[in-house]
């Protein structure tokens, strides 16, 4: 049996126990010990695929923390994806304001303390969306676990949250989301003060730091350095190039001259520096993206014949449809900011660009909880 927390490479039939109201824990039937494992169960693999996952005999419906894919529960997997879309939505978000603070400390605007306000704000609500996030997750990991069969309790969350793998990882995650509270509300009180931005991009490094401990990459045989490293940069990459565009849009353009109905030149100066940044990151994004569909994917139809693979084809596509708006935006709109109804045209396209990512990252959100094709 294989779980979110508990990813052994191989098993055949295992049994799985724990201690939850009075029951005792024991261990898996091929040795590997199951103290954070969940409920009880007997599960057979002899296909060798977690899609062939059944039932022998158990007191819960799914193997607990299996990905709710395997078990057919559409619902279980909608949450999964849900949490995990707002997670990574509130992080790319809150990489953008720390970008978009160090590419405006290059050259600063003439409304410095009113674009830190911004900035602040912008702060507070994706760290607010972040802890909502990281809470969703939680009981959306244990309804997977639970919710099947009977009614989520804190009692099960608590047990979930405490006395798992994955609840062990999670825990590092939502200390990080805390660590950054105070580092927020800092920027919020001193933000005119360079040292609390730079107490905030630590908090964010922490964050990004620990947001792969619950992915793809503990589960990957080869072990977790590279593709670890690998999904700290895609995920640093997505923020550098559209959490600042989200920022630019709804806070720089809107404390800058367009909002005060002066021509678009400094606009043009701001884009100018975002687009260099933009582009590489977009070429890390991409980048990094292939690297680890080669550590993934094992053989070229595995592309078409798992779920998996066809999800990444679709989130490829969504990554070159969002690339080719910023190309766009980069080589049509922005030579032509400082014109008459420049600035407009740059938040329509903008915003066009934004959405495609969005379905991008709710794609990326669903691919997270299938099974690699060689599982």
């Amino acid at each position: 049996m294989r779980s979110a927390w508990n990813v052994p490479s191989a098993w055949s039939t295992t049994v799985v126990s724990v201690k939850v109201s009075g029951w005792a824990v024991a261990t898996g039937g091929t040795g590997v010990t199951t103290s954070n494992a969940i409920a009880s169960a007997i599960c057979d693999t002899d296909a060798g695929h977690q899609a062939d996952l059944k039932p022998i005999r158990l007191s819960y419906d799914t193997c607990p923390g299996y990905p709710a894919v395997m078990a057919g529960d559409t619902y279980a997997l909608t949450l999964l994806s849900g949490a995990k879309w707002l997670t990574d939505v509130a992080i790319v978000w809150l990489i953008g304001v720390g970008a978009y603070k160090l590419m405006a400390a290059v050259a600063p605007p003439t409304d410095v303390r009113t674009l830190d306000t911004r900035l602040a704000r912008q702060a507070g609500l994706a760290l607010s969306l972040l802890a909502v996030a990281t809470a969703a997750r939680l009981y959306a990991q244990t309804y997977s676990s639970f919710g099947l069969d009977e009614p989520v309790t804190g009692e099960l969350i608590r047990l979930v949250a405490e006395q798992t793998r994955w609840g062990g990882r999670w825990q590092m995650q939502a200390a990080a989301v805390a660590l950054a509270a105070p580092a927020t509300a800092l920027v919020a009180v001193k933000s005119g003060a360079r040292w609390t931005w730079w107490v905030f991009g630590a908090t964010i490094l922490a964050i990004v730091g620990v947001a792969p401990t619950t992915s793809h990459a503990f589960a990957y045989d080869g072990g977790v350095v590279l593709p670890m490293a690998l999904q700290i940069a895609h995920l640093s990459a997505a923020g550098v190039w559209l959490g600042t565009l989200l920022v630019l849009l709804s806070a720089g353009l809107s404390s800058g001259p367009s909002a005060r109905g002066e021509d678009g030149t400094a606009v043009s100066r701001l884009v100018d520096r975002f687009s260099p940044v933009a582009l590489t990151a977009a070429t890390v994004l991409g980048g990094t993206g292939v690297l680890t569909a080669f550590l993934y994917v094992d053989e070229i139809p595995q592309l078409w014949q798992t779920s998996y693979g066809r999800v990444l084809l679709l989130k490829s596509g969504l990554f070159g449809l969002t690339a080719a708006l910023g190309a766009y935006n980069w080589r049509r709109v922005r030579p032509a900011i400082a014109g008459p109804g420049g600035v407009t045209r740059l938040q329509r396209s903008g915003t066009a660009e934004l959405l495609v990512a969005a379905v991008l990252l709710l794609v990326t959100a669903w691919l997270v909880h299938l099974p690699m094709p060689h599982e």
